[in-house]
């Protein structure tokens, strides 16, 4: 049986956004996970791991998840990775702010949908679309991880009040798709702590059948 993936998190940006760098073979092959902010300190972390980053993935459109993708897209080559309902949100050329933030627009190189499969290195990661936060909101499903992006957090969802959110969209998401995951599998979020699928069914108020 092969080894687990190595995965480093980086807490990027104002909002400290979680940043994961996935090394997927010893040769360094790899992705890049919602590089919100901070491209200089998160390419000096990828040489640094020697890792070489095909892809950046983004779970969602917003400023704190794809602010750097696109200086690690030029400085790598790598191909950024959206949904394609968010994918808008991260071309687009305005001068929206957000907490002070600017928008950095960035080419997406790779528009996808529910069930579509990247590969990298040997690996395969799934895309989970799971509206809510945003209509393009996914996770990403690497063996028995779950990158949730701002779907789920230890504890606790994210905001539904921000244009495009849902809370019918963000009920479905969780109850008929995160809720049905093996209790097992670990969930890195785009904020705060790792935690499991189990122990959110147990202890998040929002994984509860009577939300």
């Amino acid at each position: 049986m092969s080894a687990g993936p190595e995965i480093a998190c980086l807490v990027v940006g104002l909002l400290q956004g979680n940043c994961y760098l996935i090394k997927c073979n010893p040769a360094g092959d790899g992705v890049v996970i919602d590089p919100g902010d901070e491209a200089e300190s998160i390419a000096r972390e990828l040489r640094a791991l020697n890792l070489r980053p095909e892809v950046i993935l983004l779970t969602h459109g917003h400023i704190d998840h794809a602010n750097a993708a696109s200086d690690l897209r030029k400085t790598f080559r790598s191909r950024v990775v959206c949904h394609k309902l968010d994918a808008g949100m991260v071309k687009a050329r305005d001068e929206e702010t957000f907490l002070g933030m600017v928008h950095r627009p960035c080419t997406v190189d790779q528009e996808v949908s529910d069930g579509d499969v990247i590969k990298v290195g040997g690996r395969q990661l799934r895309v989970l679309h799971t509206p809510g936060h945003t209509p393009g909101s996914v996770c990403y499903v690497m063996d028995d991880l779950l990158f949730s992006g701002d779907t789920l957090f230890q504890g606790s969802i994210g905001r539904m009040d921000l244009p495009g959110g849902s809370e019918d969209d963000m009920r479905a998401s969780l109850t008929d798709k995160l809720a049905k995951l093996d209790d097992r599998m670990v969930v890195y979020p785009g904020h705060g702590p790792s935690t499991t699928i189990g122990e959110e069914k147990r202890f998040n108020p929002f994984l509860q059948p009577q939300w």
